[in-house]
């Protein structure tokens, strides 16, 4: 068990009678206690006006913030119904996108028609059959050997 911050006072059997000197290092040492216990009162309260300080400015804050967010938010549900009703009700610009779309699936196809010629040209030039099984890669790996029938890889 802690012992007891306040000092002991008294404690004589002389009935209450003790001489000067202790009384003085008594009382000295309760103004010492007293003194501390009052600077740590004052600490506890300045600490307690700045947390409430903090408190306030924290709520402020998030209220504005909360207060813009609110404001974004319907602007932009704003602004998506807008997008979304002039996409819709905009004949020209629906058909413009269409086109577009149209557009770039034919440059898709070509593209694909284009990479096959390409990749037909290559096989031609390193000998390798059109549409068929590679009999032998030789050509373009030199010293690949053919596995046997049942032979682990």
């Amino acid at each position: 068990m802690a012992a007891d911050p306040v000092p002991a006072i008294g404690g004589s059997l002389m009935f209450g009678l003790i001489t000067r000197r202790r009384h003085n290092a008594e009382m000295a040492a309760l103004r010492s206690y007293n003194d501390a216990l009052r600077e740590r009162c004052e600490t506890a309260e300045e600490n307690e006006r700045a947390e409430r300080v903090a408190r306030r400015t924290i709520t402020r804050q998030h209220a504005e913030l909360d207060g813009a967010n609110r404001r974004l938010s319907d602007r932009n549900q704003a602004l998506g119904e807008r997008i979304s009703t002039l996409t819709e009700s905009d004949p020209d610009y629906l058909a413009d996108l269409e086109q577009q779309l149209a557009t770039a699936r034919e440059e898709l196809a070509a593209e694909k028609r284009r990479t096959e010629r390409l990749q037909a040209h290559l096989d031609d030039a390193v000998g390798m059959p059109a549409g068929g099984p590679i009999a032998d890669s030789g050509p373009w790996q030199p010293g690949w050997k053919q596995q046997k029938p049942g032979a682990k890889p």
